[in-house]
């Protein structure tokens, strides 16, 4: 058994497994956020140009809803059709109201399956809908 002052060469030991859980946490957490973030921008879709187009920054509680060229609906990366939405839509208003919907449509999609996903936001009382745009140049004639 050793007694007395520690000698000058055994210096502090810093304690490695409070570190390790520190750094692993902080890798998991922008792991996900980062994964969220991306999701719904992950779908193939060529978005129109409008010169008006704004850059805006992503808030909480938006739903993203994707129309593709096919008039397919995706939603949180899975293919939906106008039942299924409309009943997510009404879940979404009557937990989160005052909800945002983004509608990025492809600039070739029917503007059918587009009417019918503003009929399903009106439908579940969700007044704050918008589409995404690219900034583009002015069209003539427009």
């Amino acid at each position: 058994m050793k007694f007395g002052r520690p000698s000058a060469d055994e210096g502090e030991q810093i304690p490695m497994a409070p570190l390790i859980d520190i750094v692993f946490l902080t890798l998991v957490f922008f792991m996900t956020t980062s994964v969220y973030s991306t999701l719904e921008t992950e779908v193939d879709i060529e978005l129109p140009t409008a010169a008006s187009s704004l850059q805006s920054e992503r808030l909480q509680g938006e739903i993203f809803v994707n129309l593709k060229e096919d008039g397919s609906i995706i939603l949180n990366d899975k293919v939906v059709d106008i039942e299924e939405l409309q009943h997510i839509l009404l879940r979404v208003s009557e937990h989160f109201p005052g909800g945002t919907v983004i509608i990025r449509g492809d600039k070739d999609a029917n503007l059918g399956v587009a009417l019918a996903i503003l009929d399903c936001c009106k439908l579940a009382d969700i007044s704050n809908v918008s589409f995404a745009t690219l900034p583009g140049e002015e069209q003539e004639g427009a």
